[in-house]
């Protein structure tokens, strides 16, 4: 006699799964994760993992889904982080979410295939493309009216920048020219003195509270 799992040793042995392929696809890329390697990095039977996921592809699927979730969510909170810290460090912060961020890990390589215009459904479903849109732009604004940032800056268009540097990084190929992690900390540092500006570096300067 087979006994029934519950739905709740279901949905650990599903989420059990999906982390032995994160794991696989982070250390192997996504060409390495079949249904089998899948079994041998979980240690179950071969046939498990096709009784919890119909296929491969509603595997990546899912992976994918709660990949998205994860860095929309990550993105919200640190949208918030506006007056904490410094604005540099907050920039750099902003691009360790997404350097460590497993999305790119299992998305990128599914250009062509089929599931591309799903994995682009999912996303645009997830909210994250207006995560990415306007992510960056709202936590420039908040920090110009907190006086971080000169008041001259175009924070939709540097948001625009910032985006689309970072995620240029992540997504294009080797041959491209890339900073080590300690030059685009440099590199971040320096965009943060220069969005401050010389009027909100004065405003914290020590010497201006006694006026000119």
């Amino acid at each position: 006699m087979t006994l029934r799992r519950t739905p709740e040793e279901t949905r650990e042995l599903r989420s059990s799964l999906i982390e032995h392929a994160q794991q696989i696809v982070k250390r192997d890329g996504l060409q390495a994760l079949t249904m089998r390697a899948l079994a041998t990095a979980s240690g179950c039977s071969v046939g498990l993992p096709y009784k919890v996921f119909a296929s491969r592809d509603e595997l990546i699927v899912e992976m994918v889904e709660l990949e998205l979730e994860r860095l929309r969510d990550a993105l919200d909170a640190w949208s918030a982080t506006a007056g904490k810290r410094t604005v540099a460090d907050n920039l750099i912060e902003y691009a360790r979410i997404l350097f460590e961020s497993e999305r790119p890990v299992v998305t990128h390589g599914l250009g062509g295939r089929a599931l591309a215009p799903l994995i682009a459904d999912l996303t645009k479903k997830s909210g994250l493309e207006h995560s990415f849109e306007s992510t960056v732009t709202d936590y420039l604004r908040a920090e110009q009216q907190l006086g971080r940032i000169a008041a001259h800056v175009d924070a939709r268009a540097y948001g625009f920048l910032i985006t689309g540097a970072i995620h240029n990084l992540i997504t294009a190929g080797d041959a491209y020219p890339r900073p080590d992690p300690k030059e685009l900390r440099r590199i971040l540092r320096m965009l943060a003195r220069d969005l401050a500006g010389d009027e909100a570096l004065d405003e914290q300067s020590p010497s201006s509270a006694g006026g000119h």
